[in-house]
């Protein structure tokens, strides 16, 4: 058969796999690898000749870490929270240690070799995590966010493994002793510094040419010119590929190579689980089968496990950090590289890496399965309130007694929703927004999933209890009907209302509505605050100030999760989910709200322990 038939057989077989795997709504990568699984050596056998599959692995494998690079930014990287760093290196540190000991009491292997086995397991997919919570909508959420990092880190972790496992081997070369990493530390810092100072004007004299073909060969370039010198210094070439890709990511080139390879990244990524799918023997899953089976359920267990304690002892929720658990508990590419290079370098031998890759395949199989079954099932049936709240009707609700009621839930509620819960205020919201009510009563807000256009959902309401309602519906055809029919019914209701324009505003005035507030932003705040002031007892002076402290938390939330690349995840269409994205905000608020609470607590403390000093010394 010609290499253009078998090339041809290959994209053939991937244009039926990746498809349905976007249909099921499962991460594209996955239908990569089980086209890899189709096509090689233990199926249909299109690719069979040894020295072919071995180029394949590795050029698809080089521009997997290519990609990777660019994802690893400086500056993105020094966005990531201490908390999440020290949960990321505990958690590989941990669960090395666990696997490591698994391999070498089950598995028969030496300390090195389990050494290796326990860090490839331990380190997570990016690729998949990142593609299947955009997939469910979830990235924008707080465990989403921190499932991000978390891979973003294991991807940071990769590089001293990778560049560490020659080193294992124990051969007596400058190869493979201290020179070799010496050589690679002075090489990654020598490619910095380069970049930063010599490249720079380089690359902005080829983006003033307006010449857009000159960025992909710049990549290029980079790319070709970094293997053959690591080639040459006798260094890791699968290293250099993702060093090629931080250095492009670190200039003000890395717009423009983007756009560049955009059209192309997700045929990089999807070579890539191509080639690994290939690497895997079906014989070894009908000769060892119990092995494998048991592997891949104590890989996904054990990461399943670490993970939720530690998200648990950083102040993440139980829902939050049962999600975030599910969403890195399996391994990646990154223990595929690690275990091809331990085969190259003889640390595992050929019969021993069939078994640990289809582990790890399987394990990210298993990953979507084992999310949905969290977030669809069993989460729903052990959060017995959450589970009454999204069943109830609207005449099941027990007597509001919230003194305020919400009427609209967009993006101008939201944001006066989270001020109060901030402050502790009591209040309801009516939404016909069915979505937000297991999101609300799991913050202990009573929600009325009903039109507030209908008097009989307003009346059910229990309006006689509610001392102040506002209006936040962007419809001004159903804002002017429920702020009539408030004003005829409860003329004694203290109504705050939000409008669209000049027009809304006189035709609300025209109403007898006095406090209006134009939207959106700003006017929020505003609402809020005269609000405040009447509601908590404070001086307008110590409102100003909870409003202005709010006012500089969210923009340093907004700050914090821009990312100008086009394609950051954060970015993309399908994460920004307004339901996601307000949980993430919510979740935000609260801990700010704990930290300082326990600020003035140690302010408190260490008054007290002044003033006990003080009485010692009188």
């Amino acid at each position: 058969m010609s290499i253009l038939l078998q090339i041809a057989l290959v994209l053939v077989i991937a244009l039926l796999m990746v498809p349905l795997s976007y249909k099921l709504r499962l991460p594209t990568v996955l239908g990569y690898l089980l086209t890899g699984l189709i096509i090689g050596p233990s199926a249909l056998a299109l690719i069979s000749a040894p020295e072919v599959m071995q180029t394949f692995i590795q050029i698809s494998l080089l521009a997997l870490m290519f990609w990777i690079g660019l994802q690893l930014r400086p500056q993105r990287i020094l966005q990531l929270r201490q908390s999440l760093w020290f949960m990321a290196i505990l958690q590989v540190l941990s669960t090395t240690l666990i696997f490591g000991l698994l391999a070498w009491f089950f598995l028969d292997h030496n300390l090195v070799s389990s050494i290796v086995i326990g860090l490839a397991g331990s380190l997570s997919a990016m690729t998949l995590v990142t593609q299947f919570l955009n997939n469910q909508q979830q990235l924008a959420t707080s465990y989403g966010q921190s499932a991000y990092a978390n891979t973003l880190i294991h991807a940071l972790i990769a590089i001293p493994v990778i560049a560490a496992i020659p080193l294992f081997a124990g051969v007596s070369s400058t190869e493979h002793g201290i020179a070799y990493f010496a050589a690679m530390m002075a090489t990654f810092t020598g490619l910095f510094l380069c970049n930063r100072y010599f490249m720079q004007p380089l690359y902005r004299w080829i983006a003033k040419s307006g010449r857009h073909e000159l960025h992909s060969i710049v990549a290029i370039v980079i790319f070709l010119g970094l293997l053959v010198l690591m080639d040459t210094l006798g260094l890791n070439l699968y290293l250099a590929a993702l060093f090629s890709g931080m250095l492009l990511a670190d200039s003000d080139f890395r717009i423009s190579i983007e756009k560049s390879l955009q059209p192309f990244s997700g045929l990089l990524i999807g070579l890539a689980f191509i080639s690994l799918g290939m690497s895997l023997q079906f014989a070894d899953v009908l000769t060892q089968p119990g092995l494998i089976i048991a592997g891949t359920l104590s890989l996904i267990l054990i990461k399943f496990a670490i993970t939720l304690g530690l998200a648990r002892y950083y102040q993440h929720s139980w829902r939050n950090s049962t999600l975030l658990a599910a969403s890195v508990a399996q391994s990646g590419e990154f223990a595929f590289l690690a275990l091809i290079i331990a085969l190259s370098q003889q640390i595992i031998t050929p019969t021993r890496l069939s078994p640990l890759m289809w582990m790890a395949s399987i394990s990210m199989l298993l990953t979507p399965a084992f999310y949905w079954l969290l977030h669809n099932q069993i989460l729903p049936r052990l959060d017995r309130q959450n589970h009454l709240a999204a069943t109830f009707d609207i005449e099941s609700l027990p007597p509001n007694t919230a003194p305020i009621l919400l009427i609209g839930f967009g993006r101008f509620g939201q944001i006066i929703a989270r001020i109060f819960l901030q402050q502790q205020q009591k209040f309801s919201v009516m939404d016909s927004n069915i979505e937000a009510t297991e999101l609300l009563t799991s913050y202990g807000i009573t929600f009325y999933q009903a039109n507030a256009t209908e008097p009989e959902a307003l009346a059910q309401a229990h309006l006689d209890t509610v001392q102040h309602v506002i209006v936040a519906i962007d419809d001004i055809e159903d804002s002017l009907l429920t702020v009539r029919h408030l004003r005829l019914n409860y003329p004694d209701m203290s109504l705050w209302v939000r409008a669209r324009d000049r027009h809304h505003v006189h035709l609300l005035q025209e109403l007898g509505v006095e406090r209006i507030w134009r939207e959106t932003y700003a006017s929020a705040l505003e609402l809020s605050q005269g609000l405040l002031g009447q509601l908590s007892g404070l001086s307008e002076e110590q409102v100003q100030q909870k409003i202005h402290e709010f006012h500089t938390h969210d923009e340093n939330l907004l700050n914090s999760q821009f990312h100008p690349d086009t394609e950051s995840p954060f970015n993309s269409a399908g994460s920004r989910n307004t339901l996601a994205e307000l949980e993430h905000l919510f979740a935000q608020d609260q801990l700010k709200k704990v930290s300082e609470q326990d600020t003035d607590t140690q302010q408190d403390n260490n008054a007290s322990g002044i003033d006990v000093i003080r009485d010692d010394l009188a």
